[in-house]
């Protein structure tokens, strides 16, 4: 099933946001596994031109993340955040904030993992918020769905990118 983005609509232009939902051949404690397990983690997440690292991961409410890209160019970049809520096979949460060269974090946004377990799959909602910029919000959109491309050939069994 491929990706469904709704952008939402906004009363100004710090509250954009984006919505995705895709169903999963997983049941959601996997699916969730793979949100939290720095290994799985680092086989998906980003476009799929990117690799990623996880740098750190304290994978509760209130530890922080730090995930480590790098572009087939050799672009780097990194992003940071904490989790806000912790609900294994059903919701997490956390800010999203990507660091600028000198290693400061960036505008601040927030995003939102909701799992429903529809049969033997599960149904994934993603709702990132609080972007600062239309522009940045539809980059978003480009990199969470290749993303999640990757995400369903991992829940497979597949090897994934590393």
């Amino acid at each position: 099933m491929a990706p469904t983005a709704k952008p939402a609509a906004a009363k100004s232009e710090s509250k954009l946001s984006l919505t995705m939902t895709r169903s999963f051949d997983a049941p959601a404690d996997a699916v969730f596994r793979a949100w939290t397990d720095p290994r799985q983690l680092g086989r998906w997440i980003g476009p799929r031109s990117f690799e990623a690292k996880v740098v750190k991961m304290e994978a509760r409410k209130g530890g922080a993340y730090r995930i480590a890209l790098r572009g087939e160019s050799g672009e780097r970049h990194t992003v940071q955040g904490v989790y806000r809520e912790f609900a294994p096979a059903k919701r997490l949460v956390f800010t999203w904030a990507w660091l600028d060269e000198a290693g400061k974090p960036g505008h601040e946004s927030l995003v939102t993992i909701d799992l429903k377990p529809t049969g033997k799959k599960t149904e994934m909602t993603l709702r990132h918020e609080r972007f600062d910029s239309q522009e940045s919000r539809d980059r978003h959109d480009h990199g969470w769905s290749g993303s999640f491309d990757k995400l369903a050939e991992v829940l497979a069994g597949k090897p994934g990118r590393r």
